[in-house]
């Protein structure tokens, strides 16, 4: 039976009791890794995993709440002797500014006992084998940098998309982070899992679009501490909307799929 394990879901401030976002799915024979916030290689041996069973990596976007962790992750496998090559699939304006920021911090490719790519995401079909597959389709979430990036010649594309994952013959919706909720709501038919960033989103209009769509659960991560103060006021505005299968997601929540 496959599963869930979320290893980061901390908003973009960090935090003591969250790693930055992140989780992993885990199949019969690897994990797949989704986002690689700050916190993740910590996170990832305090659930018991074993990173060298990672076999992808899937970043959604280049925040540093999505991204800073894989660093240190290459660290990490490196230091424990990883052999088998790693695939890290990442927007395309990232290939190469990634494989230089890896130069720079010393992981050179060249000394490493295995072999690590950057492959670009494209929309629609990123990656499939027999126990996965996933889907990549970009939204808004960076858009609002259209007037510095223009002004001051800035090379960044403002890439960001959201994952169609699909396993076990269910298809799960991983949002990463959205200019709004109409970046996902096209992508919700026939989804039985979405995992949802819950900062950026109108919560009423979310929790009424799972109703309508019939999704089996909503797991909102990218979670500010502040919402543990007052999960019982988000419960009733799911309920109001007449969703009730709401979970909030902390870092190590392992769920079936």
């Amino acid at each position: 039976m496959s599963k869930i394990i979320f290893t980061g879901t901390g908003s973009g401030c960090p935090s003591k009791d969250r790693a930055c976002s992140s989780f992993v799915v885990k199949t019969s024979s690897r994990l797949y890794q989704f986002d690689a916030g700050e916190g993740f290689s910590g996170s990832v041996q305090r659930c018991g995993l074993d990173v060298n069973s990672i076999g992808k990596i899937f970043i959604t976007h280049l925040h540093p709440d999505h991204v800073a962790g894989l660093f240190l992750e290459l660290q990490l496998m490196y230091l424990i002797g990883r052999k088998k090559s790693l695939d890290i699939f990442v927007p395309p304006e990232a290939v190469n500014g990634l494989m230089k920021a890896t130069d720079m911090f010393y992981l050179f490719k060249e000394k490493f006992p295995f072999k690590y790519n950057f492959k670009p995401i494209l929309p629609r079909s990123v990656y499939r084998d027999k126990e996965l597959s996933v889907e990549a389709f970009s939204n808004l979430h960076l858009t609002g940098n259209k007037a510095v990036i223009k002004e001051h010649k800035k090379p960044n594309k403002m890439q960001s998309f959201s994952y169609i994952i699909k396993v076990n013959n269910k298809r799960v919706l991983y949002s990463g982070d959205l200019a709004q909720q109409d970046d996902i709501g096209y992508l919700m038919d026939n989804v039985h899992t979405a995992i949802v960033e819950g900062l950026h989103v109108d919560l009423p209009s979310l929790f009424t679009a799972c109703a309508a769509k019939k999704l089996k659960r909503l797991i909102l991560t990218h979670l500010s501490d502040k919402v543990d103060k007052r999960p019982n006021k988000i419960l009733k505005i799911a309920e109001k909307a007449g969703f009730k299968k709401l979970i909030f997601a902390y870092d190590g929540l392992q769920l079936r799929i």
